[in-house]
C-alpha cells in the first residue's frame, strides 16, 4: 500500500464519523398546552431531532424537552427528564397539516414540521 493511500484511511473516517453520529433534525414550530387548555400557554418556533429513538425537542428560547423510549415493550412511550411517562401520538391540525403531540403528564406539546 503506498503512503499516500495509508493517509486517506484516517482522513475518510475523521470525515465520516461526525456525521453518522448526527441526529436527524428540522426546524418545526411548537406549541405547549396545559392539560384542559384550549389555547396554548407558549407557541414558538423550535428544533426537533431524533437520534437511537432519543426525541429532542429546543425551543427557541433555549429550553429544551428530552424523552427517552422506555425500555418495555410499549411502543410510542418515553420518558421525560423528571422519569414521568410521555406518549407520542400522531394526527393532524384544525386544516389537515400532519402533527406529532407528547403528551406528559401536565399537558402536551404539538409540533408541526417533525
Amino acid at each position: 500500500m503506498k503512503i499516500s493511500q495509508l493517509l486517506a484511511i484516517p482522513l475518510l473516517a475523521a470525515i465520516a464519523v461526525p456525521f453518522a453520529a448526527q441526529a436527524d433534525t428540522s426546524r418545526a414550530f411548537c406549541k405547549y398546552f396545559p392539560n384542559g387548555a384550549s389555547e396554548p400557554k407558549v407557541s414558538m418556533p423550535c428544533k426537533f431531532s431524533m437520534l437511537g429513538g432519543i426525541i429532542d425537542i429546543v425551543w427557541q428560547d433555549g429550553v429544551k424537552d428530552s424523552f427517552i423510549p422506555t425500555r418495555d415493550d410499549r411502543p410510542f412511550t418515553y420518558t421525560d427528564d423528571r422519569g414521568g411517562i410521555v406518549y407520542q401520538q400522531r394526527g393532524e391540525d384544525a386544516n389537515g397539516k400532519p402533527i406529532r403531540i407528547m403528551k406528559m403528564e401536565n399537558g402536551s406539546i404539538h409540533i408541526w414540521g417533525s
